[in-house]
């Protein structure tokens, strides 16, 4: 990546602010590389802005401005480019003005129409023509697109540049539907009191356990209609491979698997391992939605984005922006003048005299054995912190551990691995903060032993 270019990303969504009346906000919020989100423009009313023109037009001019001229900073000029918008899918039909995700040919990367079933709307073909930026861009979708989105003159691609978000498709999406199926869905798939009380009791059992990383410990599966995004990701990636294995039947658990293994693969940050998988999280995500077609309707190509934009999901996700838009609600005290209130604040903050950088994401190293650390392919156990800096560590190799799963691969192809309670193989070591790549998850089994996930995400809020 040349350092001379800015690569931003960008979030357009409504966010209502009071449940008594229509008023919301619609922020356009651009974030740079790991620095915080900010607010570029922001729009107040009580409904949508329209016409979208006009909501767009300031960003748009300034956007074109910069990509023309660049920024010069002490003598020397950085392109900035526009790398990918996030939202969610209500929000990409009217940006992009087409058709909405519940209609026949909805369907944003391919041409193909689908059919209603079970009041859902459900795309099976595997094999069918993509969606190309150019015939976009000339409105040659008839079916697809209701009008030329202004994002076109902008010169910003619209079926390439908008990602289709991993928040809101797999987490809010996906494993939510599955949580459902599994606890009052069909009576093929649904699950029996005693089992979804057992999975409550081993998710509860994890409470306290899980690292500092984690805004949110466990609930059972009876608060599942409150859990959060950030909750459903923690089942997908790191508790519910631990609860599921011995609740579940063996079909149905590597179906679970295979999804969780996927989505392990794209949000790896290192390049390197994650295109060297790529292929395989393709393959694994097309069996994962081929086995459950009805269930959940469509194939959704997140593998197309991690390869498109060459970087883990957690670099084109909403989970940052979804944490600002939160913070900025909270800035609203009352119905008056919304708007200014949040500008007030924000200049506030912006003027305040301790300023923190936010270029890198914070990251929490203890003692605590539920926050181990991955180096290499060897797992660290702090055990203490010395003055001069250095970390006093007992080194794990994970030659000396075993899989959690053997189906569809091996646990230890995203190093997932399991440690027994007998005598463990360890060496003393002494590290720095720099050698350890990442934190580890240590979740306790009931057998004894613990399972090691390694953290797949950042520092999480609570909102």
């Amino acid at each position: 990546m040349d350092s001379n270019d800015v690569h931003l990303t960008v979030n357009i969504d409504g966010i209502p602010l009071f449940k008594s009346s229509g008023v919301q906000f619609w922020p356009i919020l651009v974030k740079c590389g790991h620095f915080d989100p900010f607010i570029a423009a922001m729009f107040s009313g009580k409904s949508k802005p329209s016409p979208l023109e006009d909501y767009l037009k300031d960003f748009l001019t300034k956007y074109k401005h910069l990509k023309d001229n660049g920024i010069v900073y002490k003598r020397q000029t950085y392109t900035v480019n526009i790398d990918a918008l996030i939202c969610d899918a209500p929000a990409r039909a009217y940006l992009k003005c087409i058709k909405g995700h519940t209609s026949y040919e909805s369907c944003e990367r391919c041409i193909i129409r689908g059919t209603r079933v079970e009041g859902r709307m459900v795309f099976s073909e595997q094999e069918c023509t993509s969606r190309t930026d150019d015939c976009f861009s000339r409105v040659e979708y008839k079916n697809h697109q209701t009008d030329a989105s202004p994002f076109i003159a902008g010169g910003i691609p619209c079926v390439s540049s908008f990602v289709l978000d991993y928040m809101h498709m797999v987490c809010l999406g996906v494993v939510r539907h599955l949580l459902i199926y599994l606890t009052r869905g069909p009576k093929i798939c649904r699950l029996s009191v005693r089992q979804k009380d057992l999975i409550s009791q081993k998710l509860i059992a994890l409470r306290g356990r899980m690292p500092s990383e984690f805004a949110r410990q466990p609930h059972g599966l009876r608060e599942m209609d409150r859990w959060k995004a950030t909750e459903l990701r923690q089942f997908l990636l790191y508790t519910g491979p631990v609860v599921l294995k011995t609740v579940l039947s063996p079909e149905r658990y590597k179906h679970f698997l295979s999804l969780t293994v996927a989505m392990s693969i794209l949000l790896e940050s290192d390049d390197r391992i994650r295109n060297a998988y790529l292929q395989y999280a393709h393959e694994l995500i097309k069996h994962f939605v081929t086995s459950c077609v009805v269930l959940y309707g469509k194939t959704f190509p997140l593998h197309e984005d991690a390869s498109h934009f060459n970087c883990s999901l957690n670099d084109i996700s909403c989970f940052p922006f979804e944490n600002y838009l939160q913070q900025i609600k909270k800035h609203v005290r009352s119905g008056r003048n919304p708007l200014e209130q949040v500008t007030r604040h924000l200049s506030e903050i912006e003027h305040s005299e301790v300023k923190e950088s936010k270029m890198h994401p914070k990251v929490f190293i203890s003692v605590k054995e539920r926050d181990s650390r991955q180096e290499d392919e060897r797992f660290a156990f702090v055990r203490q912190k010395n003055a001069d800096g250095t970390l006093a560590c007992q080194i794990l190799h994970q030659r000396h551990t075993s899989p959690l799963f053997h189906q569809p691969c091996s646990s230890g192809l995203v190093n997932i691995v399991c440690i027994g309670n007998g005598q463990v193989r360890m060496k003393d070591a002494l590290l720095r903060e720099k050698d350890l790549f990442r934190k580890v998850a240590y979740l306790p089994q009931e057998s004894g032993g613990a399972v090691l996930i390694p953290l797949r995400h950042g520092l999480e809020h609570k909102y």
